[in-house]
Formats: structure tokens, C-alpha cells, sequence
């Protein structure tokens, strides 16, 4: 089920889930490390193992990309409709989703983190590094944080380690500036699969429809890069 709210507001909040306060990183905060040994082989963390798995799960999923963009209430939980709001571990039909479901859903697959709940506790403590002036909310909103590019850009900023425009590994969160006008509109996770130069990004894109696995880590500008902390 889904609560669809016809006004200006709404067509913010549609525009903002859409795969969307760009942070600036400095090369002091970029990872002073990397996983990469020897005849091209890498070793992974077991979280990171963990994530990889969370997203791999999601394609098998088969997740269709939410086209109408809409305000939902979030009622369904481990993929069945509950009568009530559910929070947390809220979700929106599992059959559909935009970019940033795809990570919700892949930490929790992983076991790791639920971000409804998560972003909800970091606003409380970090409530101005959240940029709500860009949908005029005046207080947090628990169905609808967590699905936002800038907002989950800001708690992988403040929660994981940040990672430079080069170094990635499978399991690493990326967020891109599509449009290159300093505001991050997309996200994604960082696939196992490689070619003779990058590795392919798990997500979810309009031009598709549904989730996939490409190669298209450079397709956009990388606005942020964040590993999970052991």
C-alpha cells in the first residue's frame, strides 16, 4: 500500500528520493589504505563479505525501480504488509524500490545496520549536519530520511570511513553527482564483478527500471566513497 500526497510537498519529497548537500572530502579524511595484494587478488573484511552478499541478494530480488517516486508510509516488514507504520525495519513493497532501498536493504541483508533506525539516531545527535531546508521539513520524518541520497551521504560521512576516488573495493558505498551541480542524486554499492580496469556498482536507475550490476563506477562523478569500519 502507499499514501501518495498531491501538492508541492510532495513533488519535493519525490524529487529528493529520486537517485539525490553534497560533503566536501579532504585528502586527510580519504582511506590511508587499501586491501589490494598481490597477482590482483583481495582479501574482505567479513563485513564487507557481508554487504557484497546483502547486495548480491537484492539482484536476485529482481527489484523494479519506482518509477512514480512517491511519499510511502512504510508498512511492510521482513516483505509482508503489516497493518500499522512500521519502524523500525520499515520497508515499502519489496517488489520495488529506488537507489537508495537498494543499500537500506543490502545493510540489512547483511545483518548490519538498519539505516530507518540508524539515521533517525544520528539526526538526534547531529541534527544540523542534515540538510532538511531542501524539503522544508521542520522535524524528522522516519518513513521517508532514510530513502534520501544527501541524508544517507551524511550518515556514511559521520559513521564509516571515507574513501578516496580511486581505491575502491566490493562491499564500498559510492555516491555520484549525475548532473555535476554539487548536489549527490544517486547511490550505490560497489559489486565483486570487474573488468580489465573497474569494478561494476550494484544499484538502481530509471533507465533501467530495475536493479542491475553494471560498470558504471566512473560513469558519473564519484561525490563520496565510504568502507565500512571493522
Amino acid at each position: 500500500m502507499k499514501t501518495l500526497i498531491l501538492s508541492t510537498t510532495s513533488i519535493l519529497f519525490m524529487i529528493s528520493i529520486n537517485c539525490e548537500q553534497k560533503k566536501s572530502i579532504s585528502s586527510e579524511s580519504y582511506l590511508p589504505f587499501d586491501s589490494i595484494i598481490s597477482k590482483n587478488e583481495i582479501t574482505l573484511s567479513e563485513k564487507q563479505k557481508k554487504i557484497l552478499d546483502g547486495a548480491k541478494q537484492n539482484l536476485k530480488d529482481k527489484v523494479k525501480y519506482d518509477l512514480s517516486m512517491a511519499y510511502y508510509v512504510l508498512k511492510f516488514k521482513d516483505g509482508e504488509l503489516r497493518e500499522n507504520k512500521v519502524y523500525p525495519n520499515g520497508d515499502l513493497d519489496p517488489k520495488i524500490g529506488v537507489c537508495t532501498d537498494v543499500i537500506v536493504r543490502s545493510l540489512r541483508n547483511a545483518g548490519l545496520v538498519d539505516l530507518q533506525e540508524a539515521v533517525q539516531k544520528d539526526i538526534s545527535i547531529n541534527k544540523s549536519d542534515y540538510p532538511f531546508f531542501r524539503w522544508g521539513n521542520k522535524k524528522p520524518d522516519t518513513n521517508i530520511d532514510h530513502r534520501r541520497v544527501p541524508n544517507l551521504e551524511v550518515w556514511f560521512a559521520n559513521n564509516w570511513i571515507r574513501g578516496n576516488m580511486k581505491n575502491f573495493l566490493p562491499g564500498d558505498i559510492v555516491v555520484w553527482d549525475m548532473n555535476e551541480d554539487g548536489t549527490s542524486d544517486h547511490i550505490g554499492i560497489v559489486s565483486d564483478k570487474i573488468d580489465d580496469k573497474n569494478y561494476f556498482v550494484i544499484h538502481n536507475h530509471p533507465n533501467h527500471g530495475h536493479i542491475a550490476e553494471e560498470d558504471k563506477l566512473f560513469k558519473w562523478k564519484v561525490a563520496g566513497h565510504y568502507r565500512v569500519m571493522e
